[in-house]
């Protein structure tokens, strides 16, 4: 009798335990469902976030200068992207609502203005810019005041593919030595897409610097009227290595033996420090060769010039220019 009481007190004892484990499974998933464990969770039916449609486009002007020209005043009245279905167009214009006037002199180096401001654009390959100018354009040059033409009132540039989650801002960068022709016989100064670049300005960097005054006024530079014109530096993509090797600002074809600087860009004399400075802005991340002239003013754009025609470069350095940073060399 003794043994059979022993024997329920333990088949109730393990009873009661199976239930206090029990009540404590059910408590927990009571817990977990509430926290939202459940498979019928609001997250699992939480939309995608969609991918997005269109990215912002911005549009900006800038110069490297010229000799003999004071003033490069060119109106702009509509930019247009081309490609990615139909044509998208921007209107310039001033606070009246005529067309915009910009004087790219007053934009050397790293300086700009911005002419399309953080507009919404499809995404999508853009295959041209076209940039529309007015006849009211002028040049004020040592001579007098000329009216500025562009062939078909546009100039027409490459364009760029507009990417998810990255703004498409660009810089128009107007090479006023390559670009600016004078056509014989005509009272007019061209304006061509010869030497405009459009460039990412996540890009690109400035390249800065000065030129020792020994060079300037160097034995060979004597036959010159006046010292301060007609001094520049010539840039050349990649590091080159021989001096004879380097060409003026001629057209691709004249001569393809030489390497053609990628721009060239004046050196101005500053009476506050009394030195030569240069500034090459919106240049491609990238190895550079650097050369000085003082007699670039007997480089004419389109043709070849060498000693016999009063050309000739005096120097060779190199330089690395970093996206977003100035690069600073010293010419000597």
């Amino acid at each position: 009798m003794k043994y059979s009481m022993n024997s329920r007190k333990a088949r109730v004892s393990q009873m009661v335990k199976q239930s206090f484990n029990t009540a404590l499974v059910l408590s927990a998933l009571g817990v977990l469902t509430a926290c939202g464990g459940s498979s019928g969770s609001s997250d699992d039916t939480a939309s995608p976030t969609p991918a997005p449609t269109s990215t912002t486009f911005s549009l900006a002007v800038s110069d490297a200068p010229v000799d003999n020209a004071s003033e490069v005043v060119v109106y702009f009245d509509e930019v247009e992207l081309i490609g990615n279905g139909d044509p998208i167009s921007f209107s310039v214009t001033d606070e009246n609502g005529d067309p915009r006037s910009i004087d790219l002199l007053a934009l050397p180096g790293a300086q700009f203005e911005v002419i399309v401001d953080d507009t919404e654009i499809p995404l999508g390959e853009y295959n041209q810019l076209r940039l529309s100018v007015t006849d009211e354009s002028f040049i004020v040059m040592d001579d007098g005041i000329f009216p500025l033409r562009v062939p078909s009132g546009e100039l027409k540039l490459d364009g760029f593919t507009a990417q998810p989650n990255f703004d498409a801002a660009y810089t128009v960068e107007f090479d006023l030595r390559k670009s600016l022709v004078d056509p014989a016989g005509q009272p007019v100064i061209m304006l061509k897409p010869r030497g405009v670049r459009l460039v990412l300005n996540d890009d690109v960097g400035t390249l800065e610097g000065t030129v020792d005054s020994a060079l300037v006024s160097a034995p060979e530079c004597a036959e010159k009227v006046d010292m301060f014109e007609g001094n520049a530096v010539y840039v050349y993509e990649g590091e080159q290595t021989a001096l004879d090797t380097l060409g003026d600002d001629a057209d691709a074809g004249v001569d393809d033996s030489e390497v053609r600087p990628f721009t060239v860009v004046p050196v101005t004399y500053s009476e506050t420090d009394e030195t030569y400075a240069f500034s090459a802005g919106f240049l491609p991340q990238g190895d550079y060769s650097l050369s000085f002239s003082c007699v670039a003013l007997n480089d004419e754009p389109e043709t070849d010039e060498d000693e016999e025609d009063g050309f000739f470069l005096q120097t060779l350095d190199s330089a690395t220019v970093a996206a977003g940073e100035t690069t600073t060399v010293t010419i000597e």
